[in-house]
């Protein structure tokens, strides 16, 4: 392995905080990686990470060369890239960490047809339900709820922050719809098991706000399990209209509480497709993030 990529994949390491994930990411298999890093280590007659059975963390020598590597190599990256996006063709790998509810409903079916127009460019799409996430070095683009703080980063709104409190007909028929805000309170409710997601049981009045507490059959971190619950007529949920905008105008859900005042409160943060700031935004990304807010992507 030439000497820039064993940097590589030191820098990888420490980040990853194992050898075999830093090699599984570059594509090597943990022996030839482990090797690598070796070598690496004889040729600057340094030890660079203390390594046990499972972990590998730098030594004071490896986080110096860390900090002193991560900006020079982000900046080589970046003119390489810079470099082979020249003719303007989107290319490479386009790595994407993303929210997995919103993902497996707008992202994954618009792959087929980016790929149909820009098939040059791989896609290696990671998915999560954790918030908060920002792109880091390895990864391209994120698509989260809600602007990061850091002013580092760029964010494009794929999907408004609008929540609808939903029920299937079924439900509704056996307990009927609430038909004021406090009413909530008396139906069973799908809520999420997230501190940073209140229970639908919040609403703005002239007031402020107002709170019920309410119970239900089912709490879980995934909307789209809160989704299917809803559907399956277990109660009330509150969820994003990307989620049960269909499913509403399909009547498999009805909204409630639709034209009281005081709309029932989520968290009420959009989608974004964030990616660093920079001078130049690689051609893949660009494609990428235009194609998924194209109305006429699918």
């Amino acid at each position: 392995m030439d000497r820039l990529a064993a940097l590589q994949l030191f820098l990888r390491t420490v980040e990853c905080g194992t050898i075999s994930g830093a090699g599984r990411a570059l594509g090597l298999s943990s022996t030839a990686a482990s090797r690598a890093l070796q070598e690496l280590e004889a040729a600057l007659g340094l030890r660079l990470l203390d390594r046990t059975t499972r972990h590998a963390s730098p030594t004071e020598a490896g986080r110096h060369l860390h900090r002193r590597l991560t900006p020079l190599l982000g900046e080589l990256d970046q003119a390489l890239r810079h470099a082979a996006d020249l003719h303007g063709q989107p290319a490479g790998v386009l790595r994407v960490v993303a929210r997995r509810s919103y993902a497996l409903r707008h992202v994954v079916p618009r792959i087929a047809s980016f790929r149909a127009a820009h098939p040059r460019v791989e896609i290696d799409l990671a998915l999560t339900e954790t918030t908060g996430l920002t792109p880091t070095q390895g990864t391209d683009l994120v698509i989260r709820l809600g602007l990061p703080a850091e002013k580092s980063f760029i964010g494009h709104k794929l999907a408004e922050d609008r929540r609808i409190l939903c029920a299937a007909p079924g439900y509704l028929d056996r307990h009927g719809a609430p038909a004021a805000p406090e009413a909530v309170r008396d139906h069973a409710c799908l809520t999420y098991a997230r501190e940073a997601e209140p229970a639908i049981c919040v609403f703005r009045t002239g007031e402020g706000l107002r709170e019920f507490e309410v119970a239900g059959p089912l709490r879980s971190n995934s909307g789209e399990a809160l989704r299917q619950a809803a559907l399956d007529g277990l109660g009330l949920a509150l969820l994003p209209e990307w989620m049960v905008g269909e499913d509403v105008a399909a009547g498999r859900l009805v909204a409630c509480l639709a034209l009281v005042p005081g709309w029932p409160l989520g968290y009420q943060q959009a989608i974004y497709a964030v990616h660093a700031r920079a001078e130049f935004v690689p051609a893949k990304i660009t494609a990428f993030v235009e194609h998924l807010r194209s109305p006429h992507a699918d």
